[in-house]
């Protein structure tokens, strides 16, 4: 009885070297599987700290650019582009990017919105606005100087100057803002945790 009562606990021993032996493994394949668990943020864009509430009347139709109706962006989540002046190669291949972005959100595409938008100090040059009008998916609006006046405007003004992305909740919250060198595979991660743990928009 003491011999075969001895032979499971040595197998169980056993396991648990195994066990102990793989977890470094394991968690090593984890983490390349979910990278932004590693530090202390999750996130990769910047916060914007308090939320900024934004009021839609500051959106203003761009009539010299077919557009969807700006009432179809209520209710939903929308990556903001901001336009500079100067539109470079850089500039236009985020909003190249961000089109395949939203093309990976498969079921959850009816959920996000593009948007365009500028000032009508720096109005987009006849070609640049030849080169939005072939997507077909964006909408577009000129930002209300009145907002652009007001201390929440701060963020807007500098991303208007050097280009960027904010993403707005359905809400019209403004959560996270990001410079024009930022990763779109990041704004991709950071828009699905937040479409998985929301149910509005």
């Amino acid at each position: 009885m003491t011999e075969r009562s001895q032979k499971p606990s040595g197998r169980w021993v056993l396991w648990a070297i195994a066990a102990i032996g793989g977890l470094p493994w394991l968690l090593a394949w984890y983490l390349v599987d979910h990278p932004g668990l590693i530090g202390q943020s999750s996130h990769h864009g910047h916060l914007i700290q308090p939320l900024q509430a934004f009021n839609y009347e500051w959106f203003q139709p761009a009539a010299h650019l077919a557009s969807p109706p700006l009432a179809e962006i209520r209710g939903r989540w929308v990556i903001i582009h901001f336009l500079p002046h100067d539109c470079d190669r850089a500039c236009r291949q985020l909003i190249a990017d961000t089109y395949k972005l939203h093309l990976l959100l498969n079921k959850d595409m009816p959920r996000v919105r593009r948007l365009v938008v500028w000032s009508e100090q720096a109005l987009p040059t006849e070609e640049l606005r030849g080169f939005l009008a072939q997507d077909k998916g964006l909408y577009f609006a000129i930002l209300s100087p009145a907002f652009l006046e007001k201390q929440e405007g701060e963020i807007a003004k500098t991303l208007l100057q050097n280009g960027g992305v904010v993403v707005m909740d359905p809400l019209g919250n403004w959560l996270m803002w990001y410079d024009l060198k930022f990763d779109p595979y990041g704004l991709y991660r950071d828009l699905k945790r937040l479409l998985n743990v929301s149910h509005i928009g």
